[in-house]
């Protein structure tokens, strides 16, 4: 832990100019494309806005795997993690085109990837009501997803799965227009699902299925006394719990798309050192019997079933290599540090919640409490003028820290790869 603790001094120490610059940078430019998609949506439509919107979260990943990739330079330790420690570090187009998609499904997993989208549909839908014609009212006010947003809708998604299927055969800057229509068609779907498919938190409880689990739920739950009311407050404890350990290792797992990994850890290994000699036999002795019980069954299903099965599970979860790579890597650090990692980056996220996730419910976090008591009161005017300022400052200020917290904390999670493997003889691949 004081590993952790000394590491993420040292990288924030190095580097903390260069990363407050490419965080401002990344804000700033965001910003206008952001205030250019705006003026667009509202002058000539709500779709081609959009169309410019798929650029904003492309920035805010950049800026991400920008800061990532300026820590590289000052750790030793990172710089060769996917060569066994030989050779030169990957490039930074290499580096892009690597990370940038399992970037992408993680950022879209935390909503971080609509945020900014969020601000653009309220802001274009808000000033055309007021300011708009009377179809252009009405459409809003009906969330209609007319034809052109469904036909853009299905041409984006056709050619990110075109170039995705043929990328062997495309120059490599091609995976960026992947990206770039990845990230079309679901600002699209969202917009064109907005209201009409999932509607309010207040629809959602109303509906019939909902209503029938709820009161069968309270029915169990109510028979069964003090047993009932200890599970209840397990679920009010573990959600919430589950959500930060996720977040926290989410970032972990970016870190592993953009640094790469060390060889190639196991998941015996990482069993070993995250739950010690007995949790590893216990689970290890668990999976066997899963798989005594499954493989027969799937020995049963048709070959060809069998093949077009495991092809098409392939393609769909190619992109989730290095996350899945990231799992293993992660079990190798331990469960006390991983633990104080997360403990840690919870504390960051309670100071300043920004850019960690998006809930449009939950805005402020203590830093900017803080900063409004020593202010104290003013006018609201004065507070619309200086709030987003205020709120740059603060990110500015923590997500270099968050950044480098998680890059010293996936570091270390090398060296225990490399320790172990080295322990036991082991070779780079490359080397063998």
């Amino acid at each position: 832990m004081l590993t952790i603790v000394r590491r993420t001094a040292a990288l924030w120490w190095r580097t903390w100019p260069r990363l407050v610059a490419l965080y401002l940078t990344g804000w700033f430019v965001r910003y206008w494309v952001l205030q250019f998609a705006i003026s667009i949506g509202i002058h000539h439509g709500e779709l081609w806005g959009s169309i410019i919107m798929a650029v904003v979260p492309i920035v805010r990943l950049l800026t991400y795997l920008g800061m990532f990739l300026v820590i590289r330079s000052a750790a030793t330790g990172l710089q060769h993690v996917d060569e066994g420690g030989a050779g030169a570090p990957r490039g930074v187009i290499d580096v892009t085109l690597t990370a940038v998609l399992p970037f992408l499904v993680i950022y879209t997993l935390w909503k971080l990837v609509v945020a900014d989208f969020y601000v653009y549909f309220t802001t274009v839908n808000i000033t055309t009501v007021y300011e708009g014609t009377q179809d252009r009212v009405a459409q809003v006010v009906n969330h209609a997803a007319g034809a052109p947003l469904i036909t853009v809708i299905v041409v984006a998604f056709l050619l990110r799965q075109l170039i995705t299927r043929f990328r062997e055969r495309l120059p490599a800057a091609a995976m960026l227009l992947a990206v770039y229509f990845q990230v079309l068609w679901l600002f699209l779907t969202i917009q064109a699902s907005f209201a009409a498919l999932f509607g309010t938190a207040d629809w959602i409880a109303e509906r019939r299925i909902v209503v029938w689990y709820s009161t069968i739920r309270e029915q169990v739950l109510s028979h069964l006394g003090e047993l009932g009311r200890l599970y209840q407050s397990l679920t009010d404890a573990l959600g919430p719990l589950a959500q930060v350990i996720a977040l926290s290792l989410a970032w972990l797992a970016i870190a592993s798309a953009v640094y790469g990994t060390p060889l190639t850890p196991t998941w015996q290994g990482g069993r070993r050192a995250f739950l010690g000699h007995r949790g590893d036999v216990a689970a290890a002795r668990a999976i066997r019997r899963g798989r005594q019980t499954l493989q027969p069954r799937w020995q049963r299903v048709p070959v060809t079933i069998q093949e077009r099965a495991v092809e098409f599970l392939r393609g769909q979860l190619g992109m989730f290599g290095p996350i899945v790579d990231a799992g293993r890597l992660i079990l190798h650090g331990g469960a006390l540090p991983i633990a104080f990692f997360v403990l840690v980056y919870t504390a960051l996220v309670v100071l300043a919640p920004g850019n960690a996730y998006f809930d449009p419910t939950v805005t402020d976090g203590y830093l900017f409490r803080a900063v409004a008591v020593t202010l104290g009161p003013h006018q609201w005017a004065w507070w619309q003028a200086f709030d987003d300022t205020i709120r740059l400052i603060i990110d500015a200020a923590v997500d270099p820290i968050r950044i480098c917290l998680v890059a010293a904390t996936y570091w270390f999670c090398v060296d225990q790869v490399r320790a172990q493997q080295a322990a036991s003889g082991l070779e780079p691949e490359h080397q063998r």
